[in-house]
């Protein structure tokens, strides 16, 4: 749509200015088939600003509209996506803009409700919906709504740290069961990410075990620090530690999260606590870790079977 265009909607009068703006914008927005950064980034410049004097009815057709579109301007999908689900559900059912880690983010941030209607989308993560059928039977429990037997005893007084380890372990399985390994030799462009699959699967695999000494034992191999340290990263006070190693092994956020909370399940299970873990994991520079890594390494220097250190 033309600067032209634009023009005439604002000089139609006070009343109804930002409104017609808006929806001229996302509509004009929506006509292009391949929008360029600059297109997309100007869409947010014009339409945020708006955003808080437009009605209702604005927002929920912005939120129809761009569900289908690729790459939505991200500040106003963010918007839309946090508006309540009768605006927000078109984005949180359909848009393919929105990752993983976005989801989780919404549903620690939204609660049941976002996470409910979060649940409708194909091809959803397993361990998203695992996460959304447990935030549902909690719910329910919470209610008076029956519940099995394995449910009430897991909710038994003293027994809830166990009860958010049980649930996180059977999402991590879920997670697990999408990789699968290569049948044949990878190719060479492709050895890097797949050895990045190995360490992410094996990771997994040591922490459903439901051993720590295994998980630590793994750890300790993947950063090449002794056992001793490895096993004060996992039984640090905080999630912070084992955060970082995370981070050094170039772990996604959601994978991280999975991996952190089956070891620090009371810390890790509430949506304030889950929002924070995923900022913090976000923030966390590649720099910062490394240089962690080399004073864990000078502290307790690793010993090989040989007698020497690396």
């Amino acid at each position: 749509m033309s600067s032209a265009i634009f023009r005439q909607l604002a000089s139609g009068g006070e009343a109804h200015k930002a409104e017609r703006l808006f929806h001229a914008a996302i509509s004009a927005f929506a006509t292009l088939t391949r929008p360029t950064r600059s297109e997309i980034a100007q869409l947010d410049a014009l339409t945020l600003p708006l955003f808080p004097a437009v009605p209702v009815e604005a927002r929920r057709y912005a939120a129809a509209v761009l569900c289908e579109c690729p790459a939505p301007p991200p500040g106003l999908l963010r918007r839309l996506c946090d508006e309540p689900i009768e605006i927000s559900a078109p984005l949180l059912v359909r848009s393919k803009a929105l990752s993983d880690v976005d989801l989780i983010s919404l549903i620690a941030q939204h609660g049941l409700p976002h996470a409910r209607v979060i649940g409708r989308r194909g091809a959803l993560n397993p361990a998203i919906a695992a996460l959304i059928r447990a935030m549902a039977a909690q719910e329910g429990a919470s209610l008076g709504h029956p519940v099995s037997p394995r449910r009430q005893q897991s909710d038994q007084p003293g027994m809830p740290e166990q009860a958010v380890r049980d649930k996180l372990l059977s999402m991590m399985r879920a997670t697990a069961q999408r990789d699968v390994a290569p049948t044949q030799a990878p190719l060479p462009s492709t050895q890097m990410e797949s050895a990045k699959v190995r360490v992410d699967q094996d990771l997994r695999d040591a922490a459903l075990a439901d051993d720590e000494g295994k998980f630590v034992s793994a750890l300790a191999d993947r950063l090449g620090i002794s056992i001793d340290r490895a096993r004060r990263i996992v039984g640090f006070v905080t999630p912070s530690e084992l955060m970082t190693g995370l981070r050094l092994l170039g772990l996604g956020d959601a994978e991280a999260f999975l991996i952190a909370a089956t070891h620090f399940p009371a810390q890790l299970s509430n949506r304030p606590a889950i929002r924070l873990f995923v900022e913090r994991y976000r923030a966390l520079s590649l720099e910062t870790a490394q240089r962690r890594l080399r004073q864990w390494q000078a502290a307790h220097p690793r010993v090989l079977q040989s007698g020497g250190f690396t």
